[in-house]
């Protein structure tokens, strides 16, 4: 796995980056473009709020663009303000925003977020806030849902969050499943065993769920608890038997980069084997920050960035521009 092409942006003031086709937007800074030319188109608005993140729509017409450790957010159309949205406030200073936006199978575009309650997840119209997981009774488990990540197809729902004492815990829901029984959403899911102090997880272009764990409490029969760090991917036909690689070491948020390579973001981006957890190959010159949990209360401040599965590409920003890295197919 080579990298097809690594290209270089100068720019400064990038606040946040999605994909809309072949080119970049900064939707938290106005819509501002970059093209991979090198070519920047100005943006159309100023906003008079603090946002720092966005997200984009699976056809590009929709974005989110929020505040990652805030409580606001406001839904764009083709860079036109369609509606506000909210989060509980309740720790909301110390872990990432959850909102993530899916294609259902009939095309519709949807929201996915906790516009209530830090534990409550709802599915909702993008246009008209119409609640699609309403009706039923519900009774969430007390976990705080973070990191929200739709598989490429949209029948999965990644929530890589935490729960007190705090420890991460990765969770994996059937969207349709959801959409029938709301309730589907106020417990595990699958029931998949992926909890450590620190976590990090992907799907990949074929629905499996790769998930990065570090700092995971073992037990033997005769010796102290130890730590340890490992690999866990998932095939939700058999969600309870994940294939493991131990001893993967520290990677901080991850991007599936094919169905045999992982892309690592802890404090530089690295390639990573994810049959055996080798090393392939890392660029130590570009900086991506020290994430490696949704709470970042004590993290320093990490750097916009954007990951694209389908795509295989890359992008991230520093002071003086972006970088991309596209890889070969």
């Amino acid at each position: 796995m080579d990298v097809m092409r690594e290209t270089r942006i100068s720019t400064k003031d990038v606040r946040s980056l999605v994909w809309d086709g072949e080119r970049l937007v900064d939707w938290a800074s106005g819509g501002q473009t970059y093209l991979m030319t090198g070519e920047t188109i100005p943006r159309r608005v100023y906003y008079s709020y603090s946002f720092d993140a966005a997200i984009a729509s699976p056809s590009g017409e929709y974005a989110v663009i929020y505040t990652r450790f805030g409580t606001k957010g406001v839904i764009l159309r083709r860079g036109e303000v369609i509606r506000e949205i909210n989060r509980s406030f309740y720790h909301a200073n110390a872990y990432e925003y959850p909102v993530t936006m899916l294609r259902l199978g009939s095309g519709r575009e949807v929201l996915v977020h906790c516009p209530e309650e830090y534990c409550r997840l709802e599915i909702e119209d993008l246009e008209s806030g119409e609640r699609l997981t309403k009706g039923a009774k519900r009774k969430p488990s007390d976990f705080f849902h973070s990191r929200l990540a739709a598989s490429p197809d949209g029948l999965h729902l990644i929530s890589a969050g935490w729960l007190w004492h705090p420890v991460d815990e990765v969770r994996v829901y059937d969207v349709s499943a959801a959409l029938d029984d709301p309730s589907e959403l106020d417990g595990k899911g699958y029931e998949i065993d992926a909890w450590a102090e620190e976590s990090s997880a992907t799907f990949d272009g074929e629905g499996r769920i790769i998930v990065a764990l570090n700092g995971i409490e073992l037990q033997g029969a005769e010796a102290e608890a130890s730590e340890s760090s490992e690999l866990r991917v998932f095939d939700l036909k058999r969600a309870s038997d994940p294939v493991v690689i131990p001893n993967s070491g520290r990677l901080g948020t991850v991007m599936a980069v094919g169905h045999h390579h992982l892309l690592s973001l802890w404090d530089h981006p690295k390639l990573i084997d994810v049959g055996t957890g080798e090393l392939i190959r890392s660029w130590p010159a570009i900086q991506t920050g020290k994430q490696v949990s949704s709470i970042m209360i004590s993290t320093p401040k990490v750097p916009p960035a954007v990951l694209d599965v389908m795509g295989r590409r890359f992008a991230v920003a520093d002071d003086t521009g972006i970088t991309v890295l596209e890889f070969e197919y």
